[in-house]
């Protein structure tokens, strides 16, 4: 179990960098010791912790929340990783569901852990684990059996019913095991933090994983493009997991730079491209765009993609500048991983095949998943769970199908198909992939009122300043139609609205496309 993989890690790396943190511009460095000490200083704080007892995590991506983690872990405790930019009103839904004993989080967020947890009827300890000093006595370990639960992860905290995903640790370590099998990493990878702890895609990719290999784990001081790219590069990062939105930022801003050229190279860049789209040679790729991977990161291997559908152009762009791309799929509620892409096994467009230990098949269109990935089920909730796990299958309320070969394609999200009043399906996914192939187009969400398809769509504007185009309404409304002219005259967009703001989306990247109707009500008035 990844739990004993950590634990021999305390001894046989003992003096190995662990993570790496930048503080005020410089790195530093901590190590295995270092971080057992950690652990243990933060164990001090709950000694009498018990199997049945829930600890909250409230705070920003640390090495300090990862030795909550697994403090919490190793004490035999639940932990309930929870999102610290939530609201106090979003946060007490959570805590009140949980019913947590403690609550773990940093001087930053102290007051409002403090403030949310008021109201509960009864008072769970907080404790600010930046005041935790760390400790070299021995840990304190439970080794849990495989079904306990290891984790609670609440898919939604906007709402008054916040559900709680139990993840066990089996579930935990059947994806570790998924990831081994796929055999694409090395000992010397070093992987870096972009993404937040409490989902389960950086929890388990991010977080869980380099803990049980002995990767070193990099942290990003400020969440900007530069800071991100500029730790990247410093550090020889290698292995870069996000979401599609990030991906499809970077090649956005690539495309713009070579639209910058002297034409004449502009012409031969873009042929390379195309060719390259056509065939895969990455050595030739890295030297012909030598400039782009210095200034991105010359030492990234992979760039991982999930929580979301990567755009096909944007996976196939990268991949012709020299790029390797590798994109799963996977719910909370599945550990997170049901397929991915393996670098010796990939198909650009799907979401690769079942890791190992996985059955997939579709149901009426439905995508549904068995094996030791799937959850517990929901906290609390056993009608909410026999809705979803029916004889062993966890119903994913996502679309697709499997091809001759294995490969996984994701066509949509059941709730978020437009049946139109003549009977035809629309996927709006679809048409927002189309339409993000201009280069003018940051973000687009297209969604269905009263039977007309209507979008909210956000356009780079300084290219659109820089390229002098004043009447960006009709620009915008011809490249729209440009970029969908091949559609079904049904699948194409009747009303748009242009907007400056970023469009609604979770922590993780997912565009909440219920929120879209109200914002382009409010974008009208």
């Amino acid at each position: 179990m990844f739990l004993e993989s950590v634990i021999e890690n305390f001894d046989k790396r003992a003096d190995k960098e662990i993570f790496v943190e930048k503080r005020n511009g410089k790195y530093n460095s901590i190590s295995f010791s270092e971080f057992k000490k950690l652990i243990s200083g933060v164990q001090k704080e709950f000694e009498d912790i018990n199997n049945e007892d829930r600890v909250v995590i409230f705070m920003e991506n640390s090495p300090l929340w990862i030795a909550s983690l697994f403090a919490v872990m190793f004490s035999g405790g639940i932990s309930v990783p929870v999102d610290y930019l939530l609201s106090e009103s979003e946060f007490f839904n959570i805590l009140r569901d949980a019913q947590p004993r403690f609550i773990l989080t940093s001087s930053q967020n102290f007051e409002k852990a403090k403030s949310a947890a008021e109201n509960l009827g009864y008072k769970p300890e907080i404790i600010d684990v930046n005041t935790v000093i760390p400790d070299d006595r021995e840990l304190k370990i439970f080794l849990p059996l495989p079904d306990d639960v290891a984790v609670i992860l609440y898919t939604s905290g906007t709402t008054g019913n916040p559900k709680g995903v139990m993840l066990t640790y089996k579930n935990l370590n059947h994806n570790i095991e998924g990831i081994r099998d796929m055999k694409f990493l090395s000992k010397d990878d070093r992987f870096v933090s972009i993404l937040p702890f409490h989902h389960i895609y950086p929890l388990v990719g991010t977080l869980i994983l380099p803990l049980t290999e002995g990767y070193s784990l990099v942290f990003i001081e400020k969440l900007t493009p530069t800071d991100i790219l500029s730790t990247i590069r410093e550090q020889k990062v290698t292995i870069m997991i996000g979401v599609p939105k990030l991906y499809q930022v970077i090649y956005h801003n690539i495309l713009i730079e070579i639209s910058k050229l002297p034409s004449i190279k502009k012409g031969i860049v873009n042929s390379a491209l195309k060719l390259f789209k056509k065939i895969n040679a990455k050595s030739i790729q890295k030297k012909i765009f030598k400039q782009v991977h210095e200034r991105i990161g010359p030492s990234l291997r992979y760039m991982i993609s999930g929580g979301a559908k990567l755009n096909v152009e944007v996976a196939r762009g990268l991949e012709s500048i020299g790029f390797n791309i590798l994109e799963g799929y996977g719910l909370t509620e599945t550990s997170p991983l049901i397929s991915a892409n393996a670098p010796q096994n990939k198909r650009i467009g799907s979401a690769g095949v079942p890791i190992k230990g996985v059955e997939v098949k579709i149901v009426d269109g439905e995508i549904t998943a068995k094996g030791d990935n799937v959850m517990k089920g929901y906290f609390n909730r056993p009608e909410e769970t026999e809705k979803v796990i029916k004889d062993g299958w966890f119903y994913t309320g996502d679309l697709g199908y499997v091809d001759d070969e294995g490969f996984l394609f994701i066509t949509g999200r059941a709730k978020d198909v437009i049946v139109l009043d003549n009977g035809k399906n629309v996927y709006p996914e679809d048409i927002e992939n189309e339409i993000l192939k201009s280069r003018y187009i940051l973000e687009i969400g297209v969604f269905d009122e009263d039977g007309v398809i209507k979008a909210i769509v956000k356009p780079d504007f300084e290219l659109l300043i820089e390229e002098e185009i004043d009447n960006i309404y009709d620009f915008i409304k011809s490249e729209i139609k440009k970029t969908t002219k091949h559609l079904q005259s049904y699948k194409r967009v009747r009303e748009f609205k242009i907007t400056d703001r970023e469009l609604p989306r979770t922590r993780i990247g997912k565009l909440r496309r219920f929120m879209l109707p109200a914002l382009y009500k409010e974008i009208v008035d």
